[in-house]
């Protein structure tokens, strides 16, 4: 296949998974509707066929946690974790302008490669 030929195979086939996926939604939203939500937001409804699970996302004020993480008490502080990720703008400008400090940050990174990333352009444009 030629590299157009590809292209526009992967425009039909992103096109049917987009609608899959929109149909699987409101099959999903359809079946949710049938059960009532637990109380606390969080649980399962287990079933011969399938299975539908509650969760509540939780996400933190970083910033204002970082403020008064000290003042919190000890069982508190426990509540949370910290993950170190990379700032990548950061590492970059420090390889280039202080190859020490450089040295001493990446003994602490793993690179891997990540899947390459393919965007179809829209040809109206």
């Amino acid at each position: 296949m030629t590299i157009t030929e590809l292209t526009a195979a992967l425009k039909v086939a992103k096109a049917v998974e987009d609608a899959a996926k929109q149909d699987r939604l409101a099959i999903e939203a359809k079946m949710v509707a049938l059960f009532a939500k637990p109380t606390s937001g969080e649980g399962t409804h287990n079933d011969e066929e399938f299975s539908i699970t509650w969760k509540l996302n939780r996400t933190v004020d970083t910033d204002k946690l970082t403020t008064a993480f000290d003042q919190l008490p000890v069982n508190a502080q426990r509540a949370f974790r910290w993950k170190a990720e990379v700032e990548l703008k950061n590492l970059r400008a420090l390889s280039e302008l202080d190859p020490v400090a450089y040295s001493a940050a990446a003994q602490f990174i793993t690179s891997k490669p990540a899947k390459p990333s393919i965007t179809l352009k829209d040809e109206n444009v």
